[in-house]
């Protein structure tokens, strides 16, 4: 057990990386010099001969985590997401993933909610990088109660891992599980259903409010929340999707190589077609993410705006 620290302030992810260091006593965080804005001071605290701060040295982490791996050690290695897949790609793809190594990857700041820092610090394509990556299982929890399963699950796999999250604004979440394996339905629209959304990870806050204002306006919706990008689970996606009238997807990431061209494309082969609400292919402006959110017209008001228009299309 790790010393007793006083947490009741403490931010979530601090909160739930602390608790896996209880739960896993070969548990090491690799820190890469973000130990403030990744939230693992609260784990250095607590198991101080368990963590390593590399400083901005990426590559070198994941290669110090794949040693660590081979001898053992379940290494949870911390750095914002875009720092992970663009710097340490070679050795994450080398040293973790030809191997199969144990190894869980942890990314920050993800898509557009590190705004303030600019295009450099924006992770819109990393989601590509990881899914394409033979072996990872990929995960992007939205709330509390998606990142302890979605923490939980990584540390069981037998294999690497990647775990996408928001800078700031993590929810604790209800303590209701939502039902099914990595894609849950969040709210069930009345009969008929007219529009089937799916919201990929850590926009579940703007899907579900955008849902609840078509539901004002006498527009039912199913609401499905992709927690596990890959595998991917769309069973309960396609059924529901049968029976509407129009498919929707709402993701904070390119559309290229992320969740919402998995879900396309799994749709695809079933003959439904969709439309989806992403990041553009460009390189945005550095903002205040709320604002970013409203530019990228992926804030609840424009979605709610964009699903009518697109279901208004679909019925022409």
């Amino acid at each position: 057990m790790g010393r007793q620290i006083v947490t009741d302030d403490a931010p979530l992810y601090a909160r739930a990386l602390r608790d896996l260091g209880n739960q896993h006593a070969n548990a090491i965080v690799v820190d890469a010099g973000l130990a403030t804005s990744m939230q693992t001071s609260l784990f250095q605290a607590a198991f101080p001969e368990r963590y390593v701060n590399l400083g901005i040295a990426e590559a070198n982490a994941v290669g110090y985590a794949s040693g660590l791996a081979r001898r053992g050690f379940r290494p949870i290695v911390h750095s914002f997401a875009n720092f992970l897949a663009r710097r340490a790609h070679d050795q994450i793809a080398v040293s973790i993933a030809l191997p199969r190594l144990r190894v869980l990857l942890v990314g920050g700041s993800c898509g557009i909610f590190d705004g303030r820092n600019g295009p450099s610090h924006f992770a819109s394509d990393d989601l590509a990088t990881f899914t394409a990556l033979p072996g990872f299982t990929v995960y992007e929890p939205a709330d509390g109660d998606d990142l302890q399963e979605a923490m939980r699950e990584a540390m069981a796999e037998d294999g690497p891992s990647y775990v996408r999250l928001r800078r700031n604004g993590m929810r604790p979440g209800n303590g209701e599980r939502r039902g099914g394996e990595g894609t849950h339905l969040v709210h069930a629209g009345g009969d008929p259903t007219a529009v089937t959304v799916v919201v990929i990870g850590n926009l579940l806050e703007e899907a579900l409010t955008a849902v609840r204002i078509l539901a004002d306006e006498g527009i039912q919706a199913d609401l499905f929340h992709v927690v596990r990008v890959k595998p991917l689970a769309i069973e309960a996606v396609l059924a529901s999707a049968r029976r509407s009238r129009r498919t929707v997807i709402v993701e904070n990431h390119s559309m290229v190589g992320g969740g919402a061209q998995a879900v396309t494309t799994a749709l695809a082969g079933h003959g439904i077609n969709v439309a989806c609400f992403t990041l553009p292919d460009d390189f945005l402006p550095a903002g205040d993410p709320q604002w970013l959110l409203a530019v990228t017209g992926l804030d609840a008001t424009s979605l709610a705006d964009r699903i009518a228009a697109s279901l208004a299309e679909r019925a022409a």
